[in-house]
């Protein structure tokens, strides 16, 4: 079975990017043109092809291409520089790349990228039947820098892509009378077998999403769900009160209560748990979160994050690690394997799932062992700032930016915590994806080889 099985032939809009509009039949047609055109050029079924285009209404096309002859489409966190980058081509080995006319003069910079052929395809090939495939296949190749900073490889099949699509639909609303938003390539992937119309941001290169353009945006599109990051959403909610936005899903970040709290009561919010080798793991409303729970975030006990699904197993395990395995769960060491998330948490007496952090980023000294969200969480709710906690020369640091709090006022909030020092920076490094999560890598970093002041 092939991934393009699910898309329907309609006239209804599957895409809008600015004053571009494509129907799905049309989507699907020049998809299956862009395919053919590949496997004139040479690309044959399992074949690596790196897609450096932005987010757009071609990458959806090159997505269909790629699929229709048996391709495997692959992605690189170009973010993490030219060494980064020039790694992965000498590990993946790609038998080409899909650019376009600004990513094509932008690849000249790497060197490993000037030797892998370029393709020019287009919608003029002749339509073509894709390809049935075996949901094994390989659908997605992903080299990112993980969490941790240390490269990954993730790949993802035919088969498992539907399997996640088939559990993501009994758990959130995939209904096709929904408008979204669309920041989230795997996502709007969804959303095209959903027959769901998706709004694209205006496609850049440079710069991010600017969210009071966005913000105009779904207004004028009358977008009513947005599946996308606490930051993204928290910059929306300064331009827009999002009158036309039925449900939100946040997720790939912690979500505190001081973004969660702003969203208008109109709007259900969903937050959804989940890692790269496993989406989803556990969902919760807000709205099921009550006072007591609100008593235990803001006391450093943590983030809820709900219950676990049916469809995944979860425990655990040493280290308060969380664990997960199943159908939707790719496991290093296979199918029915434990899948280590890097997170910890635990259970509560209800059973819902509750994070405290990273399993990299816990402090274990002469004190016991403090996670990062118990600090994080306090901040949140007393000043509304980020900190980073961490150990320093057997000291427990919390580093903030400028502007905020005095250091007296944090000692006092964090007393119990036992935190000795206060280090003040002038910008906090955040995660280039989504900008909602600490790097404490790059933290460290600054600890140690950059000047820093305390007040």
């Amino acid at each position: 079975m092939n991934m393009l099985d699910r898309l329907e032939r309609s006239s209804k809009i599957a895409l809008i990017q600015g004053k571009k509009k494509i129907s799905f039949a049309d989507l699907l047609e020049q998809g299956l043109r862009f395919g053919s055109d590949m496997g004139e050029q040479g690309i044959n079924k399992a074949d690596y092809i790196l897609i450096f285009i932005p987010l757009s209404i071609s990458l959806y096309q090159t997505f269909i291409g790629t699929w229709a002859i048996g391709a495997v489409p692959i992605f690189i966190d170009f973010s993490r520089g030219v060494d980064f980058v020039n790694d992965a081509i000498v590990r993946l080995q790609p038998k080409a790349m899909i650019c376009d006319h600004v990513t094509g003069l932008v690849r000249l910079k790497y060197p490993a990228l000037r030797k892998v052929k370029v393709l020019k395809v287009s919608e003029k090939g002749d339509e073509i039947t894709h390809l049935d495939l075996d949901n094994e296949h390989p659908a997605v190749l992903t080299f990112t820098s993980g969490t941790t900073g240390t490269p990954k490889v993730v790949i993802r099949s035919h088969g498992f892509l539907m399997d996640q699509y088939d559990v993501l639909s009994k758990h959130a609303d995939f209904s096709s009378d929904h408008k979204d938003l669309g920041t989230l390539a795997i996502f709007t992937v969804a959303n095209l077998l959903s027959n769901i119309t998706t709004v694209l941001p205006k496609k850049r290169y440079k710069t991010k999403v600017i969210p009071k353009e966005l913000a105009k945006s779904i207004e004028k599109e009358g977008i009513n769900r947005l599946i996308g990051s606490p930051k993204l959403i928290a910059d929306l909610l300064q331009y827009s009160h999002l009158p036309m936005v039925k449900v939100i899903y946040l997720g790939g970040a912690p979500v505190y209560p001081s973004v969660a709290e702003k969203v208008p009561k109109h709007i259900a919010l969903h937050i959804v748990y989940g890692s790269t080798e496993a989406e989803p793991i556990a969902h919760i409303r807000w709205s099921e979160v009550g006072e007591a729970m609100l008593k235990k975030i803001k006391l450093g006990h943590g983030l809820p994050v709900g219950r676990v699904i049916p469809e995944v197993e979860c425990m655990i395990g040493e280290e308060s690690e969380i664990l997960v395995r199943g159908a939707i769960v790719l496991a290093k060491d296979g199918v029915g394997a434990w899948h280590p998330t890097g997170d910890t948490g635990f259970f509560d007496e209800d059973g819902l799932l509750w994070l405290t952090g990273r399993v990299s980023q816990t402090i274990k000294d002469r004190h016991g062992i403090l996670h990062p969200f118990a600090v994080e969480c306090v901040l949140d709710d007393h000043f509304g700032i980020r900190g980073a906690v961490l150990n320093v020369s057997d000291s427990r640091v919390v580093v903030i930016e400028e502007n905020g709090p005095t250091e007296k006022q944090i000692l006092s909030a964090l007393a119990a915590f036992k935190i000795e020092r206060v280090v003040i920076v002038e910008n906090l490094p955040m995660d280039k994806r989504h900008g909602a999560k600490i790097n404490y890598n790059h933290v460290r970093e600054m600890m140690t080889n950059e000047p820093f002041y305390s007040q």
